[in-house]
């Protein structure tokens, strides 16, 4: 069986070969493709695309986190100190995922510099111009898919079953990013990556100080 290491890495050849494809031959058709959208299709995608706003995420960890530790301080039975530690901990897992995943991204979003699909329509401006301070010149990895993604596994990891719905809230959020005109594809495909790499570390950091809190995943 394959280390999740090497599934990764596996994950992350896998992404550069179909961002680069994206780049070369899909990015700019998708974005004149959903420029003829149904405008009843667009306004799903306005509500799709709020699943990806990192302080949805970030406010339900923090709050769960100071509910979680002030409840344990108090806690006086076996059931309610088991509830409390987990919401404590899980809380913060969710925040440091998203918060973790979210600052790497920007940084890279300055050193990359990728030109928006606005840039794309107003000045025929495409590619990346590396070390941009713009938000227009900051494309990728896409920040609504990163938080979504990062997101969706944060709450698998926490509670496996959860699945089919971080699959919904990755998919919905990473489409309606094209969709709107804010992405390319392969913005939205790195984002994702960013999210699986930091969100997986932070997991096995959690999981090493905190085993009683998450399910096993079969890791060796």
């Amino acid at each position: 069986m394959q280390s999740p290491e090497k599934k990764l890495l596996l994950a992350g050849v896998l992404t550069a070969v179909l961002c680069t494809l994206s780049y070369f031959y899909f990015d700019q058709r998708a974005i004149y493709y959903f420029l003829s959208v149904d405008p009843e299709i667009i306004a799903i995608f306005r509500v799709l695309t709020e699943g990806g706003d990192a302080l949805y995420s970030l406010l339900v960890g923090g709050l769960a986190f100071l509910i979680g530790r002030n409840l344990l301080r108090g806690a006086r039975t076996d059931k309610l100190r088991y509830w409390s530690e987990r919401a404590k901990v899980w809380g913060l897992f969710l925040f440091v995922s998203v918060a973790a995943s979210g600052l790497l991204m920007n940084v890279l979003k300055v050193i990359l510099g990728r030109a928006r699909p606005v840039k794309l329509l107003t000045e025929n401006l495409y590619g990346f111009h590396f070390f941009e301070f713009s938000p227009k010149m900051m494309s990728l990895p896409s920040g609504h898919s990163n938080t979504a993604v990062a997101t969706a596994l944060a709450l698998w990891y926490i509670w496996p079953k959860s699945w089919p719905l971080g699959l919904l809230l990755a998919g919905g959020v990473m489409v309606s990013r094209v969709g709107l005109i804010k992405h390319f594809p392969a913005d939205t495909l790195a984002g994702a990556y960013l999210a699986m790499v930091t969100t997986f570390y932070v997991y096995r950091y959690f999981r090493d100080r905190y085993p009683q809190c998450f399910a096993e995943k079969g890791e060796k």
